[in-house]
């Protein structure tokens, strides 16, 4: 069950341009549950050019994505996690594939598992770029562009980093009287940050604290915010930082908040609601058309940006980006 399960989230993610961190969370499974079907996404997204790179040899081109994918998650736990014996990791998958309505096919994961078990790790390419790519599943135009700007050394560091494990980072809320929550979160090197707990429990949805990274925490810093302020803030979705500025301001003042899709102004709405912000609209529209006579004291653009630079902590980012997206920022 617990495969099948991963199997989904993946499915949503590689397949469907989902994201993994808000697939899991729809999860309702005990504590055990939850921390397997985590690790075996994360350690699969993570690795998933590597992994892809081990059986490719032994598939067609054309082979059945969710085929293909139920043959990444086998070699994640057989070359990645603790290891079953090997009769076993066949006939699981094998079972995997027909209980998600690909019994045609369980005969080439059958083959192909038996293939690469025997193989064992297969040899590393000869290309220095494309060795990159595979051993730390970053894909290779991202690396070729980090080289052409900076160096293949510095492409190299960045694609290694991204591959540490990194903490989830926490904010507290300061409007609530908030419960002992020593069981999931803990400091970390003068900021907080979560335990795994902290994702089975109600806190986030209750809004007692959210997941917000370290260096998005200290751009408030910079706006030098304080009460009573008027401050417009631009391509404001999700709304972790507009809820930050309220924070500062203690939900004083006033916050526009501009957002160009209504998806994201409907998230962010969402947590000023349940964060207790009482000083903020927001507004959907392009910034760029947006048009008012007020006056602001501070103003934060937190433009759209090609993304690179959180691959570190958005496995499934590096995956689901292309050039094409780069061009796109372009004025």
């Amino acid at each position: 069950m617990r495969r099948e399960i991963a199997f989904n989230v993946l499915k949503e993610v590689m397949i469907n341009d989902q994201h993994a961190h808000l697939e899991l969370k729809k999860l309702d499974l005990n504590e055990e549950d939850q921390a397997y079907v985590s690790a075996l996404v994360y350690i699969t997204l993570q690795n998933y050019l590597f992994l892809n790179y081990q059986l490719t040899n032994f598939i067609r081109k054309g082979t059945d994505e969710e085929v293909r994918l139920i043959l990444i998650m086998a070699c994640a736990q057989h070359f990645l996690m603790n290891p079953i014996p090997d009769y076993a990791l066949v006939n699981e998958h094998v079972e995997l594939t027909k209980k998600v309505g690909l019994k045609p096919l369980s005969g080439l994961v059958n083959k192909v598992l038996k293939n690469v078990i025997e193989r064992g790790f297969r040899e590393e390419p000869k290309d220095e770029m494309k060795r990159l790519s595979i051993n730390t599943s970053m894909p290779a135009w991202i690396l070729s562009l980090l080289k052409a700007q900076y160096s293949f050394e510095f492409a190299k560091a960045y694609a290694e980093y991204c591959q540490l494990e990194k903490p989830s980072y926490v904010r507290l809320n300061p409007n609530k009287d908030l419960p002992d929550l020593s069981d999931f979160i803990e400091p970390y090197n003068d900021a907080l940050i979560a335990k795994s707990a902290l994702f089975q429990s109600e806190h986030l949805d209750e809004g007692n604290l959210l997941i917000q990274d370290i260096n998005s925490q200290k751009v408030a810093d910079y706006l030098e915010l304080e009460e009573g302020l008027d401050v417009l803030d631009c391509c404001c979705g999700p709304g972790t930082k507009t809820t930050q500025i309220a924070d500062r301001m203690k939900n004083t003042g006033s916050i526009d908040g501009i957002e160009l899709h209504e998806r994201r102004s409907i998230e962010t709405r969402k947590l000023l609601e349940k964060w207790g912000i009482t000083n903020t609209k927001v507004i959907t529209s392009d910034v760029l058309d947006y048009q008012t006579e007020k006056e602001y004291d501070r103003i934060l653009i937190d433009a759209p940006c090609s993304g690179l630079g959180v691959l570190s902590h958005k496995q499934d980012l590096r995956y689901h980006i292309q050039p094409s997206d780069l061009d796109e920022l372009e004025l």
